[in-house]
């Protein structure tokens, strides 16, 4: 394999690899800000917590989605809902991964943007595919263990994503918990991979009819 010919694969692997992930991100984010899905589920939480009026706690899940929110500075302060420093730590430590988030598919989309217009214009866009196949294969492993057993699924990522305990909520000093079951996180995460398989589709059409289009 001639220099020229590795260099070219390396550079389609890494617009690929670029779009992979600005998938990866936006569809986390978009994920995160689809609020109807939990409000979908309030009447069946609010069963559950009879003591709680839906609309206090539609407002608690909106007041953690908006301190999310990479413009939001300041502390998280829920309505009517009492929160020890720990349980409010592990918020701020899930901000900061929101953070790193948005910072992440803000430089992957537009760099992949970037890397569609120049490609478009030399008529080299056949990368899209890969992009399609990468973002396609990702949610489907990432759906097996979901499958598997989600509540252990569950347990691990937070082990990896935190060097402490403070995620394991007592409802006792830190309420908000009973308004955040863990079910609700696994409709959540599969609406995340469906939205990546959609927009993996999306990237394989549009790869599918630019291609067609240049050799037409």
């Amino acid at each position: 394999m001639g220099l020229e010919t590795m260099k070219q694969k390396l550079s389609i692997a890494s617009y690929a690899l670029l779009h992979a992930l600005a998938i990866l991100t936006g569809s986390v984010i978009l994920g995160l800000h689809t609020r109807v899905l939990y409000y979908r589920f309030i009447p069946k939480i609010q069963s559950f917590n009879e003591a709680y009026s839906g609309a206090m706690i539609r407002k608690n899940y909106d007041l953690l989605i908006d301190y999310l929110n990479p413009f939001y500075r300041g502390d998280l302060v829920l309505h009517e809902l009492p929160m020890s420093p720990q349980g409010a730590f592990h918020f701020y430590e899930v901000k900061v991964i929101f953070d790193l988030v948005y910072g992440l598919f803000l430089v992957t989309f537009l760099l992949s943007l970037f890397f569609y217009f120049r490609n478009k214009k030399r008529k080299t866009l056949g990368y899209l595919k890969g992009a399609a196949a990468l973002t396609f294969i990702l949610p489907v492993l990432l759906s097996i263990p979901f499958l598997l057993d989600f509540s252990r699924a569950f347990v691990v990522f937070h082990e990896l994503a935190f060097s402490n305990d403070y995620w394991i909520f007592d409802p006792r000093i830190d309420p908000v918990i009973k308004i955040l079951p863990e079910w609700f996180f696994m409709y959540a995460a599969f609406l995340i991979l469906v939205y990546m398989i959609l927009f993996a589709l999306g990237t394989y059409y549009l790869g599918k009819k630019q291609t067609k289009k240049f050799t037409s």
